[in-house]
């Protein structure tokens, strides 16, 4: 018998986990790089006239050289670096420098957590050869579009349509075997052609009791019984692991089982990743219907075009779904907070979408074009665009009937009280900035005319404002919308234009001279032209200094706009009125920014309200579930590209439309509304979606995908083992109607599926990592499969589906299956973490696999192993002798009988062994089996 614990301590000292790629570069380009971008390089780039302190924060070298106080950082030391001293702003320097805000304490973290992991910075150098995807092939075999694209170097889109992955879905013609005796499949006829090539040979059928136990963890994650077992093994038809396979797939459970592999990818997480958020304040009461939804749909095999359709807009589908379909779209809804950054949430969402059903990395193009894929930045801002005109709902609609929801009436009795209160704060609050912002316009034209840009005006929290107080963020609008060139002829602000260039020397004198030769072009109002209110205005009083011309300006459109209320306005009049009430005025924002544009105080209160709002469906038992979903906003805007990724310096608008490289020649834009549900068919049309989804069903089949990289099927990708194979799947699977099932059934019944997984070192001088797939891949069960495993072996899995997470991390007595466990975000449970759950952070595209003590450890000490280990004694109570009750063990255990030997030793631990504090020598000795390998592991 092979002994888990053993394995395990034998194997300490070499645990370790290989990862998809450099999370040290991920975190630098999602998280610090556009910090640096929009808090440090006016003062610290090549950029500035002179950096600060002769420092340069736009390149790697510039921040490991430093400036005239030494390096900004030091690799993997985080306290003894002055820019993580400076952004605390705990030392002398403060950065950035007041009168701006401190950096929030999450932003802090992530720099923190970048030092500790040795400052990886990929600016003005290649990446590292370590961060790079280690490639199947030799480096000079891989294409030349993975090298890196020179800086302003153009994209050929042409080019770049030829990379593999982009490619039209073909018929594949299947290859020539010799031996076609092994062949049940099509599948079969790829996998025997490569190995054929190389001079091997598969591997034997696996034994019927492995075959039907890998087919069980495959589909349903749980183990077969003894009976289950033995039927199959006496079952002669040929049709008889089919059999097996349909069971499977019809059962409730499979869609437990592929429902956990997809949160993987959806980023799935029950919490909020608030600053100081703890206990109930950090739970999302709804995001339960998100984790049902998916299982629900899987078990329907809802065809994965509709599954896209759903996630991205299950809202605007023409044919109106299922209340319960809605919770699709915790998809999107469901990520980091970011500190309520809603740009960062935006670009969250953009690479869960990328990274899930395209396999690209989008997210990298959010400051500059991305350096080795076709993806410019105005294709990732056309993405933003989408986000960006949608909006999370007051309160999300519900995920059930009416009809079914029992306790809405109870709900409603505590929460309608509670909704008129935000929806009464928040429309006042709207009311007030925004009159404020009309009514104070001369205010903000004062402080654009006399004052230089000032930091605090990008900033994302203004602490200390009254609600009348100018908002910094519109002080930049302002700034942006008068310097803009088109303004040089503009009727109302061609003058201000002007005047503005004047130097304050001699000024008066300029200035009427000006004035007058704007004021000779009163024959109408278009371009070159002046609106005759400005001319007059201007010609009322003297124009002694630039702060008197903004006086003058915000004078003028004061007056106009409450002059103007409920009367109706003179061509000349609504003009100026446009400036200050339509879409594209600075003083204009959406109620659903309201939120964004309060004061510290109110902002407070505001989310406090909406926490307990949440706090109320906690707390009710039987709150009807509502689905977390994403509406289009009434007003929809085109995306701009932010340069650098700083949304405070926008440049060129671009339409709402589809990656490039994956669009026809006539790409257009999306249609009206958000173009979220147009994302969506877009996605279900490209070819490189079916590949990556075909590859993740491959992948969880196996043990290994046929693209090492899942998420990422770019040019920095290593090509797939079995490109023909791929695309068949592929093929296969997208002319069945996108049905999962047909796929997993196909594999499975296949003989490349179906061989053992014994080592033949033959086979693996050639074949090392059995790439050519020779045998099977031997597995350890995942973290949920082994906690599930337990459960059920020994009689205490509770089989209730659905509904809100419970604590399996800490409570020993909890019987749920694992995938209802509550994932906290914030703070992942530590047996998570020991057992390699997927981080809830981002996009997983694969899970690690370690072998690391804390693992044995919870084997052999946890309460719940403990737990366990007596309820599985305790099944073989009163089963007769201590032969028979040695079987029945085994029987529960391991689904078979025990072997003489085995028996014999069995029974002479019984008999030698002492009852502990805890456990009777009976319970120890369910312990042991429960720590076997052949317990933990799939053959």
């Amino acid at each position: 018998m092979r002994w888990y614990p053993l394995a395990l301590c034998l194997l300490i000292v070499v645990a370790g986990a290989a990862a998809a790629q450099d999370p040290g570069i991920e975190l630098f380009e999602k998280r610090i790089r556009p910090v640096l971008v929009e808090h440090c390089y006016k003062c610290h780039s090549s950029d500035a006239k002179k950096p600060r302190g002769g420092l340069h924060l736009d390149s790697r070298d510039g921040v490991r050289k430093g400036g005239e106080t030494g390096p900004a950082l030091v690799p993997g030391k985080p306290a003894q670096s002055a820019l993580l001293t400076a952004i605390r702003q705990t030392g002398e320097r403060k950065m950035p420098p007041p009168p701006a805000d401190k950096l929030s304490e999450g932003v802090i973290a992530d720099f923190e957590k970048w030092i500790a992991m040795g400052a990886p910075d990929p600016r003005e150098a290649n990446l590292p050869q370590a961060s790079l995807p280690q490639a199947s092939l030799p480096q000079a075999s891989l294409p030349q579009a993975s090298l890196p694209r020179k800086r302003g170097e153009e994209f050929d889109f042409a080019a770049a349509g030829k990379h593999w992955a982009y490619q039209p879905l073909r018929e594949t013609k299947l290859p020539a075997v010799k031996d076609a005796s092994w062949v049940s499949s099509p599948i079969d006829r790829f996998i025997l052609a490569k190995l054929e090539s190389q001079g091997l040979t598969p591997s034997a059928k696996a034994d019927k009791r492995a075959l039907i136990r890998r087919a069980y963890y495959d589909l349903i994650g749980l183990p077969p019984s003894a009976a289950e077992v033995e039927a199959f093994v006496r079952d002669d038809s040929a049709d008889a692991f089919a059999k097996v396979a349909d069971r499977l797939l019809a059962s409730p459970h499979y869609g437990e089982r592929w429902g956990r592999h997809w949160l993987d990818v959806a980023r799935y997480a029950d919490t909020k990743d608030g600053v100081l958020m703890f206990g109930d304040d950090r739970v999302r009461p709804y995001a339960y219907t998100y984790r049902d939804y998916v299982i629900k749909a899987l078990n329907a095999d809802t065809p994965f075009d509709q599954f896209i359709a759903e996630q991205l807009a299950a809202d605007r589908l023409d044919a109106k779904v299922e209340p319960w379909r809605l919770g699709a779209m915790g998809f999107l809804t469901l990520g980091r907070m970011f500190d309520n950054n809603f740009h960062d949430v935006i670009d969250d969402r953009i690479d869960v979408v990328a990274r899930g059903f395209l396999g690209l990395t989008v997210a990298c193009a959010r400051c500059h074009d991305h350096k080795y894929d076709a993806i410019p930045t105005a294709d990732y801002y056309s993405l933003y665009g989408v986000f960006a005109n949608s909006e999370v709902p007051l309160e999300p609609p519900l995920a059930d009937r009416p009809e079914n929801c029992t306790t809405l009436g109870d709900y409603e009795k505590q929460a309608g009280p509670h909704r008129e209160k935000m929806q009464k704060m928040l429309d006042s609050q709207y009311a007030l900035l925004i009159e404020t912002a009309r009514e104070r316009v001369g205010d903000y034209l004062l402080r654009v005319a006399t004052t230089e840009p000032d930091h605090a005006e990008t900033a994302i929290y203004f602490l200390s404002l009254a609600p009348t107080d100018l908002r910094p963020p519109m002080v930049h609008k302002w700034r942006r919308y008068l310097a803009r060139p088109e303004r040089a002829e503009d009727p109302v602000f061609g003058p201000w234009y002007a005047l503005m260039q004047l130097p304050d020397l001699g000024f008066t004198k300029a200035a009427d001279t000006v004035i007058r030769t704007w004021e000779s072009k009163q024959h109408g109002s278009g371009a070159g032209e002046v609106n005759p209110l400005v001319a007059a205005a201007l010609l009322g009083e003297k124009q002694d200094s630039k702060a008197t011309v903004a006086r003058t300006y915000g004078k003028l459109l004061t007056t106009v706009y409450k002059e103007t209320k409920g009367k109706q306005a003179t061509p000349e009049q609504q003009q100026l009125l446009d400036i200050l009430t339509s879409k594209q005025s600075p003083a204009y924002f959406p109620k659903s920014q309201a939120w964004h544009n309060m004061s510290r105080s109110e902002k407070d209160a505001y989310g406090g309200m909406r926490t307990q709002f949440d706090k109320i469906a906690l707390k009710m038992a039987g709150a009807p579930p509502r689905a977390m979903v994403l509406f289009d906003a009434a007003d929809t805007v085109e995306p701009k590209i932010f340069k650098r990724g700083n949304p405070s310096v926008p440049g060129e608008r671009v339409p709402r439309q589809f990656l490039r490289v994956l669009s026809p020649e006539s790409r257009q834009p999306f249609g009206p509304g958000s173009g979220r549900l147009d994302l969506a068919r877009a996605i279900a049309d490209t070819p490189l979606t079916w590949r990556v989804l075909a590859n993740r069903v491959w992948m969880h089949h196996f043990g290994e995908p046929l693209v090492s990289t899942p998420s990422d099927f770019g040019t920095r990708s290593t090509p797939p083992t079995h490109p023909e194979l791929l695309d068949y799947l592929a093929t296969t699977l997208k002319a069945e109607g996108g049905s999962l099932k047909k796929l997993h059934r196909a594999i499975m019944l296949s003989s490349v599926y179906q061989q053992a997984s014994f080592d033949r070192p033959a086979c693996r001088e050639v074949d090392p990592d059995n790439k050519l797939l020779w045998r099977a891949h031997r597995r350890r069960l995942d973290f949920e499969a082994m906690r599930d495993t337990l459960l059920a072996v020994s009689g205490r899995l509770d089989g209730a589906m659905y509904g809100r997470p419970v604590d399996v991390a800490n409570d020993p007595n909890n019987r749920r299956r694992t995938l209802y466990g509550l994932v906290d975000r914030q703070s992942l449970p530590g047996v998570y973490r020991a057992f390699d759950f997927a981080s809830p952070d981002q996009s997983a595209e694969r899970r690690p696999m370690t072998t690391v003590p804390q693992q044995a450890l919870f084997g052999l000490n946890s309460p719940f192993m403990v737990e366990q280990a007596k309820a599985l004694a305790a099944r073989t109570e009163g089963t007769g002798a201590a032969e028979e009750r040695m079987i029945a063990l085994y029987r529960l255990a391991l689904a078979r009988s025990p072997s003489p030997l085995e028996a014999q030793a069995g029974l002479r631990f019984i008999e030698s062994t002492q009852a502990g504090s805890q456990l009777t020598a009976w319970q120890q000795y369910a312990q042991v089996l429960l720590l076997t390998n052949e317990m933990i592991f799939v053959d």
